[in-house]
């Protein structure tokens, strides 16, 4: 890791972190395998033409070439140069475990693992990895592959790294740690309306998509996949509702 500046993740951690890839390949795989047997085997007996199949499951290709190129950029280190000790570094990671609740997972003079746990602020939690090395420092932040798979962190992620790293600095330049008060963030700013603006109708698109798939289903793929697409949608749409639902009970 320290010299592709790449986080490397297990087997089952890469299935969680390119789940939604893997969940649209999976899609296209069925109008693959109807396309092979019209123009290879000649066995297709489903009542869609091959145009109609290609234009169905097109635009979730599309999809899953975006998400696999975000996902896997999302593995790059961002790498910092600066001079440290181990108890300046040790005192900025107790600075943001106050700040974030980061649970602290492995800590050693070269390598630091933390997750920060999902509690309704839009992530499902974020797994924080710092390689510490000789007058720089490589980190990252990702949504939690050790959780369910998630496709964004609201932010979250960024969040880990600047604050960590504003700790740092603060304890390199001898500045006390402040007393922050806690704001309620803004679930209707901008950002998170554009998001919502594209999520939700996505979301239920999927969810009539697979209702279609389950009533009308040409073979067992297809019934599962419809299945699939209901859940992964109905969870986005009822955890984000019950986030800021939550909030403004709050």
């Amino acid at each position: 890791m320290k010299k592709n500046k790449r986080l490397k993740l297990t087997i089952m951690q890469s299935l969680t972190h390119y789940g939604i890839v893997l969940f649209l390949l999976f899609i296209v795989s069925l109008s693959g395998w109807s396309l092979i047997k019209i123009y290879i085997t000649g066995t297709y007996t489903g009542v869609r033409t091959a145009d109609e199949l290609i234009n169905t499951y097109l635009p979730f290709l599309a999809l899953a070439i975006i998400f696999a190129i975000i996902q896997y950029r999302r593995l790059n280190f961002k790498e910092i140069q600066m001079s440290y000790t181990a108890e300046q570094f040790q005192e900025a990671i107790e600075r943001t475990i106050k700040d974030l609740e980061w649970k602290i997972e492995r800590n050693n003079k070269t390598f630091f693992r933390a997750a920060r746990p999902w509690n309704w602020s839009g992530s499902w939690g974020e797994m924080i990895t710092i390689i510490k090395d000789k007058d720089r420092l490589l980190i990252n932040s990702i949504c939690d592959p050790d959780h369910m798979s998630s496709v964004t962190s609201y932010g979250w992620n960024r969040k880990n790294i600047r604050t960590f790293l504003k700790n740092l600095s603060d304890v390199l330049n001898g500045r006390p740690q402040e007393i922050k008060v806690e704001k309620v963030t803004n679930e209707w700013s901008a950002k998170r309306t554009l998001i919502r603006f594209f999520a939700y109708p996505f979301c239920i698109f999927l969810i009539v998509f697979g209702v279609y798939l389950v009533l009308k289903p040409m073979t067992i793929k297809t019934i599962i996949a419809g299945l699939g697409a209901i859940a992964i949608a109905s969870i986005y749409l009822y955890s984000d509702i019950k986030i800021f639902t939550n909030k403004n009970d709050k």
